[in-house]
């Protein structure tokens, strides 16, 4: 194959496989979403039937948010800022390496968004510290 059919096909590939990707995300979600209500009916409906008390319905399931509470999102936080901090670090040294020194300063831009996932992480942690305190005032 010619270079230059090659070079078209690569962006029609990319934003093929882009949408692709976006798709089955959302496809994916969907089909859990809907297979964690369809369990939650089913256990609902058989403590009817057994004339138990129902269960309670699940909060993420109602608000439709699958995070849960804010420690997991500062978890998740913490998790995708040093992920990306070491990644940044990482590209940095290899461009450098490579031998283009102006480029590899993009490298530190992954490093620069992880650096800011923490400081989001650690104001959760604050927020979440001071939240339970209010409570046991009252």
């Amino acid at each position: 194959m010619r270079p230059d059919v090659i070079g078209v096909f690569i962006p029609i590939v990319a934003i093929v496989m882009g949408i692709g990707i976006g798709m089955l995300s959302i496809w994916s979600e969907h089909k859990r979403k809907s297979q964690l209500l369809d369990q939650n009916h089913r256990e609902r409906m058989h403590a009817i039937e057994k004339g138990l008390e129902l269960p309670p319905l699940p909060t993420n399931l109602v608000s439709g948010s699958s995070n849960g509470p804010s420690t997991a999102s500062a978890a998740k936080s913490v998790r995708s800022g040093v992920m990306l901090v070491l990644i940044g670090i990482v590209l940095f040294f290899a461009i450098t390496m490579v031998g283009a020194q102006e480029a590899a300063l993009f490298g530190l831009i992954p490093a620069a968004i992880g650096i800011a996932n923490l400081v989001y992480a650690a104001l959760q942690w604050e927020k979440e510290k001071r939240e339970p305190r209010s409570l046991e005032r009252e």
